[in-house]
């Protein structure tokens, strides 16, 4: 019974890890999407400045 046990709470204590992982994926994927946005927003900005002086 006690084996059982184990089995059960081991497949519990995996399940919670993995759906943390899950949490840090999407976290840290909008923070790469935000970050390339930004970037984006930079690189234009900086361009039209350029091209504003002329």
């Amino acid at each position: 019974m006690i084996w059982k046990f184990l089995i059960v709470a081991a497949i519990a204590v995996s399940l919670i890890k993995l759906g943390a992982l899950s949490v840090w994926v999407t976290a840290l994927s909008l923070a790469l999407k935000i970050m390339l946005i930004l970037l984006t927003a930079a690189v234009l900005y900086f361009i039209w400045q350029r091209f504003n002086r002329n």
